[in-house]
């Protein structure tokens, strides 16, 4: 039986009591996912993205998302950037195809630092806003957060927010808010290998 993400995120939270921290992995992406959690939970925005290059990319990411925060009028975290941790943890990995394992260990990098600061600041969930794209694997970045889940000891919760339109919304709003849209998922590997 497959799994239906959206309901089970709606069984999960449903409290404005439910303290969610949820990775954001640029503006645009974040518009629909916060607009549909939002309402459910106390949620809060998390900015960690060391795979972003150059350094000016991840400066002009960051301030859509920004935007993004106060549109919703939702707080947002943010993390130092370290791209160096980013490129030693991918080490070998540099021209393997985009959604391949260099994208496993990016996803795992981000997510884990998310679950770290979630348990820290006293947070009930961690997610992302990965799954919105119709480019990425939701249930590999799924079957990774439950794993951080197990490592980190705070729940993962489980969610695909490019069903029920969830893109699609997303490119509404952007559209809306005058967002910067990248046309590449981050990192500068990744930008070669979908050349």
């Amino acid at each position: 039986m497959k799994t239906d993400f959206n309901t089970e995120m709606l069984r999960t939270l449903g409290s404005s009591s439910v303290k969610v921290l949820m990775h954001c992995c640029c503006g645009p992406c974040a518009t629909a996912v916060t607009e549909r959690v939002a309402p459910l939970c106390a949620l809060s925005l998390f900015w960690y993205n060391p795979n972003i290059m150059p350094r000016e990319e991840e400066a002009k990411r960051l301030e859509n998302l920004i935007t993004v925060a106060r549109f919703f009028d939702v707080p947002l975290i943010k993390d130092g950037y370290d791209n160096e941790f980013f490129t030693d943890n991918i080490k070998g990995l540099e021209k393997e195809k985009e959604g391949g394992k260099r994208c496993d260990v990016c996803f795992y990098i981000r997510l884990k630092r998310t679950a770290e600061k979630a348990k820290e600041l006293g947070f009930d969930y961690f997610c992302s806003t990965l799954s919105v794209s119709p480019h990425k694997n939701a249930t590999l970045i799924n079957e990774i957060g439950k794993r951080i889940e197990q490592e980190v000891g705070i729940k993962w919760l489980v969610n695909d927010f490019k069903k029920q339109n969830g893109f699609k919304r997303s490119t509404e709003i952007s559209s809306e808010l005058g967002l910067y849209r990248q046309n590449y998922c981050g990192c500068a590997y990744g930008r070669q290998t979908e050349n």
